[in-house]
């Protein structure tokens, strides 16, 4: 498998433009995926840096429905029209941090490119999407400044129904690809192992650990905690995006190397 990395906060390479986001391309023998797609066009430029043809991923997957992560949708609906694109069916609801509306164009609901899952859906043999997440290990102080609609429109605390995770198999591979893990790295992990009866082999998310607007992390002890349940797991680690560079350094630390950084630009091989 091949993992591309085409935005995100940081760059690997000076010609690689950099978002607060995400967008990731994964290539496996059967498939051609594309995960997240940042706040705006800019994935699709550097994908074309990459020499990743946009118009050949064959589906897509948005992990949960907040505009730095699906923003760039139309972009991509606009180059490619045959990829299905897999969104939790409560991901087009209204979506508000701190800073004002953080949900996706409303207008795309509907797309006939997308296609909205449940709890759990099974892609194929080798793809399953993973939502329904109930662990709350560790759950991330700064979700309490997330909010959702109810039905009647009311905003309400976000329960982050619409964060749904990608599970790869492949040739002894089982890969699991989270967006923010606003439900707790270590909580989407418990189920995914529980959903394939398999330790992950390797785990690709942000860990949700900063505040970048306010210039905040989580604490130091709640960050060596998660380090140490990581650490159990035989998993290697590609964190990015919202973990922060502050709590990144102190995972890598405490794991021996275990938990490494993806910048936007990066190429690893799985």
């Amino acid at each position: 498998m091949k993992l591309i990395s085409l935005l995100e906060n940081t760059t690997a390479r000076p010609d690689i433009q950099t978002r607060h986001g995400l967008s990731l391309y994964l290539e496996t023998k059967q498939h051609k995926i594309l995960f997240d797609f940042g706040p705006d066009d800019s994935f699709a430029r550097n994908a074309e840096l990459l020499g990743v043809d946009l118009s050949a991923v064959d589906l897509a997957v948005l992990s949960h429905g907040h505009d730095d992560h699906g923003g760039g949708l139309r972009t991509f609906l606009e180059i490619n029209h045959t990829a299905p694109v897999y969104i939790r069916s409560s991901a087009f609801a209204p979506h508000w941090s701190e800073r004002g509306f953080i949900g996706l164009e409303p207008e795309l609901n509907g797309h006939p490119q997308v296609y909205l899952t449940g709890t759990h859906t099974e892609i194929d043999s080798n793809l399953q999407l993973l939502s329904g997440i109930t662990g709350r290990k560790f759950f991330a102080s700064s979700n309490k400044e997330l909010y959702m609609s109810n039905p009647s429109g009311t905003r309400i605390p976000d329960d982050f129904s619409h964060e749904q995770s990608l599970i790869v198999q492949e040739e002894g591979r089982c890969v699991l690809i989270a967006g923010c893990a606003h439900c707790g790295i270590v909580n989407i992990l418990e189920q995914a192992e529980a959903v394939t009866g398999r330790a992950m082999t390797h785990v690709i998310s942000g860990f949700h650990l900063c505040q970048p607007s306010k210039h905040t992390n989580e604490p130091a002890g709640t960050v060596r905690a998660i380090a140490a349940e990581l650490a159990l797991r035989p998993s290697r680690y590609f964190t990015c995006h919202c973990t922060g560079i502050p709590s990144y350094e102190i995972l890598h630390r405490e794991t021996g190397g275990q938990v490494q950084y993806l910048s936007g630009g990066s190429i690893v091989t799985l």
